[in-house]
């Protein structure tokens, strides 16, 4: 077996090189492409496993437990041994085989120069001066950047979205229909190795509305502006204590880990304590729920959050906890309330390999603000969302999709956010579609029927998305 360790040190060195020299595209330069992981439940393990059993891969004996997440890197190697024992397979193995080469083509490109850079860790090759065409100073730089290069990793994506309203709220012009070519995102992300145990993380991401809603580029734009966002935040973990944590500036988007869907730009820290069965969250700091995008005074809110995750077997799993965070006049909360109190549920069921079901419900205990006439007009009901999905759209395999199907009921009083673009105080159904037309591109397109709880104005939204990752 090749030596790991000369593996990791190496590869990410390779990218670089890469990247400065112009030789590969961004894409397949990105080295945490080659060290990411496999998707649990991708097609390659059910192949990998069939020519294992076969015995055509001679460095694996056991077949690949279930749940078992392998790197592109060791699916690579599984590959690149079967394709050198193709003689002694079936037809459906060879078919097998093949398919698996051609995935992973160029991860086994990238092991060929790996076994070269590997056997000049360990001396092997000659001098130069015996024509193998490397000087010292050339070892000693290969070994330099192969230690950055195992510290950084770099990745990221570029999404384009368009958007279309149809709507019951006339404009200027007395039209009800408006489109916003509304985003162009570039984000990268970096993450430096500190140790074993930390890492630094710096995430830039730059936006353009291309939709005229702003005029000048802002230093932290919204959905709505043009302008450049960083943050810069540190993970890491404390073995002695068994906790995670994540301290700094970020995005907090996380459609499925809370009662509600959250994302929102946070600033603060996030402990994390458990690790394979039952975890526990506390996160406290400020976050930006745009309050006074819309029509509230704050940009800032004070959050305080414990929540906790339970996966009962492979098929059922629950998310449940408690947010404690400064009231919205937006949301028609009473601004002399020092923090509204949240409790939250999230339950996924997995019927099979095809069909997945979530459900979730949130209330408050918000108050009223007694100084805005149309709050005592509005509903305080508990949310609650349901959500049916079809398939799966897998990045690294082209040709998958999924349907997802969504109905959501977000009382302004009761919903401290609005996420998964479901508008403040609304209702709807929506009926979307994610397709991966190749490796690492996933087109997303849906349909939303809205309307506010109270007063049933329309809102509709069509939507078409193109991300690409690297």
């Amino acid at each position: 077996m090749k030596k790991w360790n000369t593996y990791r040190k190496m590869v990410l060195s390779m990218g670089i090189a890469a990247l400065l020299m112009g030789g590969m595209t961004p894409a397949e330069a990105a080295t945490n492409g080659f060290l990411a992981e496999v998707p649990a439940g991708d097609w390659s393990y059910a192949a990998a496993n069939e020519l294992i059993a076969a015995g055509v891969v001679p460095e694996y004996e056991m077949a690949i437990p279930e749940g078992r997440v392998l790197s592109r890197l060791e699916m690579a190697m599984i590959a690149e041994q079967a394709a050198a024992n193709e003689s002694a397979m079936t037809d459906a193995q060879r078919a097998a085989a093949e398919k698996l080469k051609e995935a992973y083509y160029y991860d086994i490109k990238k092991l060929a120069l790996l076994n070269r850079l590997d056997t000049l860790d360990e001396g092997k090759l000659q001098t130069a001066e015996n024509g193998d065409g490397f000087t010292k100073e050339e070892r000693a730089g290969l070994k330099k950047a192969a230690d950055l290069a195992d510290r950084l990793d770099i990745g990221g994506y570029v999404r384009v979205r368009n958007d279309h309203y149809l709507t019951d709220k006339k404009d200027g012009n007395g039209e009800s229909r408006s489109t916003r070519a509304n985003m162009i995102n570039i984000e990268v992300d970096t993450a430096y190795k500190i140790n074993k145990d930390w890492k630094a993380h710096t995430n830039i991401t730059y936006r353009n509305t291309l939709s005229g809603f702003d005029d000048f580029e802002k230093a932290h734009p919204t959905e709505n502006e043009t302008g450049i966002i960083v943050d810069p935040f540190i993970t890491g973990t404390l073995p002695q204590l068994g906790l995670d944590v994540k301290f700094g500036k970020w995005n907090e988007w996380n459609p499925f880990g809370w009662g509600m869907d959250i994302d929102c730009d946070f600033s603060g820290v996030q402990l994390t304590q458990g690790k394979k069965d039952f975890k526990t969250y506390f996160t406290a700091g400020q976050m930006d729920l745009w309050d006074d995008m819309m029509g509230g005074t704050r940009n800032k809110e004070k959050v305080t959050s414990l929540r906790f995750f339970y996966p009962f077997d492979a098929k059922n799993d629950i998310n449940f906890g408690t947010s404690w965070s400064s009231p919205m006049q937006s949301r028609y909360q009473a601004d002399d309330q020092h923090r509204v109190f949240y409790y939250y549920a999230h339950a996924h069921h997995k019927f099979d390999k095809n069909w997945d079901l979530r459900a979730g419900m949130i209330a408050s205990n918000a108050k009223r603000d007694a100084t805005n006439p149309e709050a005592g007009t509005k509903t305080k009901q508990p949310g609650r969302w349901l959500q049916l999905q079809y398939k799966e759209a897998q990045l690294q395999n082209p040709g998958t999709y999924d349907i997802v199907a969504d109905y959501r009921y977000e009382p302004a009083l009761s919903w401290p956010t609005v996420t998964d673009w479901c508008g403040l105080n609304e209702r709807f159904f929506r009926l979307g579609v994610d397709y991966v037309p190749a490796k690492n591109i996933k087109l997303n397109t849906f349909y939303q029927w809205a309307r506010d709880i109270d007063t049933g104005a329309k809102n509709d939204l069509y939507r078409f998305q193109a991300e690409f990752f690297f």
